[in-house]
């Protein structure tokens, strides 16, 4: 369709035409931006004229989002569900249609939550001759954590509650899905001795809701053993315990390290842990030194790896020898500049990647300092190989840079002289189009790191992760341009017409941002959409107003199998909690 309107003409036009106006709200609108048409000839570029709640529009005849989901989150207020963040998959192949007649999909979202109850646990052992009640169970406190299956959808978590009347049962009311539970038992009343340790359940299906029965069938297992001290660290009042692999929970009761007497060069601990997940699920042994104490390095085992010869005993004896470990901090003085040589603010973090003495392959040492005006700090590191992370602080055209392999040697008082340089940022540009060549004048260009896979605790506790950049935003020029600044790594493009165009986001995952070098994404064609339309109502089967509603799409990610996930759209109900969402008929392809 020719648009030529001026703005005034066009708002007259709507007034005396309202099926070309839509809901839309054309305050400082150009007509230009606004998805409106008569007949199937306005749709240039691939798009056919059809009604969306009583208003013409071009939207699509086909749709391939593969796996879409949909996350729903009533407001702080709302009488069910408040603050809760739904996630409703779209079905069993996602998003996938065509019809010639343009894809209007109307669909309703029911809310729902189901009911676990009761939840109880049981102890099927003499518990150290502590009464128990005739039926053997235990209070606990019960904690829910949903696997949303893809990185990078929000988390939920739920504590189940004591039923009424009852003492030892429980429940809890949650949104559907695959959840993690961790369970930490109290004490049998009059019983002198701890409760048992604290257990987690993993990949439990909630989908049905239904009762859960927990049995502690056998004693707990059992690792214990001597910790020799690090060079120069005294290890009274560390802490020690077991915890799981995936998130670092703990499945035991924490230790707090006691020395005695004062000239002892170690100590000895004693845990007790639940685990029956197999040799390729190992719990981590976790020893950190106390909050005071920040200048010291922690440390991780598995459990497995300390009895190699029988990996999966129920009583494990491993001594820690860290006397070799050096963890006296060598003074670094050091500056941080730029490729003009010109001295740069920022935030310097140090991550080991190898410390010095025998226990390197288990201790990681993190610290954070902040440069003064003129690009000069000091730190105090122990000996081994870092990774440095800068994270330039006030001139946003340089990137986060990082430096690996920096070594502070275990001999000499001082570490002095070495720079650090941070890199320009890239540029990231393109201009948008409408389907039928116009440019998109209104509305923004975005890049943000792309979602990482997730990783297992002890992989995140000892491998320091990739630095993370901040979002730029921009707005579209006039004739759809965009220019913005781009750390290097993966990033996600996200551009966003004007709220209530009916034009949907263009959303392009993963695109590979190199130091140095620009990168052009020339021109974007802004496809027609798409329209998901409905109402949603909550678990007790009332409308739900004012409630945020986000599309997310998984997408592998990049160099894995593993999937992470991309925001393609965001809207929200009315006050009858209704929604109209324009999606982009498919995923960009990134470069």
């Amino acid at each position: 369709m020719k648009r030529t309107l001026s703005l005034t003409l066009w708002s007259i036009v709507l007034t005396a035409a309202p099926a070309l106006s839509g809901c839309f709200a054309l305050g400082g609108f150009d007509a230009e931006v606004v998805n409106a048409c008569s007949s199937d000839e306005d749709c240039e570029g691939g798009g056919v004229c059809a009604s969306v709640d009583g208003f013409q529009t071009c939207v699509s005849t086909q749709v391939d989002l593969p796996g879409l989901i949909l996350e729903v989150r009533p407001t702080a207020e709302a009488a069910s569900g408040a603050n809760t963040p739904y996630l409703v998959p779209f079905g069993g192949e996602g998003f996938v249609d065509q019809s010639s007649a343009g894809l209007v999909v109307d669909h309703n979202i029911a809310l729902s939550h189901v009911v676990v109850s009761p939840i109880e646990l049981f102890v099927d052992y003499d518990y150290k001759g502590c009464p128990l009640s005739p039926e053997g169970k235990l209070q606990a406190d019960f904690t829910f954590y949903r696997d949303a299956q893809h990185a990078g959808l929000p988390d939920h978590e739920a504590k189940a509650v004591i039923q009424p009347g009852s003492t030892d049962a429980y429940s809890v009311e949650i949104p559907p899905g695959i959840y993690d539970v961790h369970v930490a038992p109290r004490a049998p009343e009059n019983c002198p001795a701890p409760p048992p340790p604290p257990m987690y359940y993993r990949g439990i299906n909630l989908n049905q809701g239904g009762k859960i029965d927990l049995h502690l069938s056998a004693e707990p297992r059992v690792i214990s053993g001597s910790i020799s001290f690090p060079e120069g660290k005294d290890l009274n009042g560390w802490s020690i315990e077991v915890v799981e692999p995936k998130h670092g929970i703990p499945v035991s009761r924490t230790q707090v390290l006691t020395v005695d007497p004062p000239l002892a060069l170690f100590t000895t601990y004693n845990l007790e842990y639940y685990w029956d997940f197999g040799l390729e699920s190992s719990p981590i042994l976790r020893l950190r030194p106390p909050p005071d104490d920040p200048n010291a390095p922690k440390f991780f085992w598995q459990v497995a790896s300390l009895s190699p010869l029988n990996p999966d005993s129920k009583n494990i004896q491993a001594d820690l020898t860290l006397i070799d470990l050096d963890a006296v901090g060598r003074e670094v003085t050091s500056f941080v500049i730029d490729a003009h040589d010109q001295p740069v603010v920022a935030t310097v973090a140090f991550s080991s990647l190898e410390l010095s003495g025998n226990a390197s392959n288990s201790a990681i040492y993190n610290v954070v300092v902040d440069t003064n005006d003129q690009g000069e700090f000091s730190a105090l590191l122990p000996p081994g190989k870092y990774r440095v992370t800068t994270h330039p602080i006030f001139d946003f055209t340089k990137a986060v840079t990082t430096h690996d392999g920096f070594e502070v040697p275990a001999d000499g008082e001082c570490v002095c002289g070495k720079g650090f340089t941070v890199q320009d940022k890239s540029v990231v540009s393109g201009e948008v189009v409408l389907p039928n060549g116009a440019p998109l004048s209104m509305g923004s260009a975005s890049v943000s790191p792309s979602r990482t896979p997730e990783r297992p605790y002890l992989s995140r506790s000892l491998l320091a992760d990739e630095p993370a950049s901040q979002p730029m935003s921009t707005p579209l020029g006039f004739g759809g341009e965009f220019s913005l600044l781009a750390d290097p790594g993966l990033a996600d493009l996200l551009v966003v017409p004007s709220p209530g165009s009916l034009y949907p986001w263009i959303a392009n995952p993963q695109a590979k941002v190199t130091v140095g070098q620009p990168l052009d994404f020339t021109t974007l064609i802004l496809p027609y959409p798409v329209v998901l339309r409905g109402e949603v109502r909550d678990p007790l089967g009332q409308i739900v107003p004012n409630a945020t509603l986000r599309a997310w799409m998984p997408v592998k990610a990049s160099g894995t199998e593993q999937t992470v996930v991309i925001q393609i759209a965001e809207g929200a109900t009315d006050f009858d909690g209704h929604y109209t969402l324009p999606l982009a008929p498919s995923l960009a392809l990134s470069k």
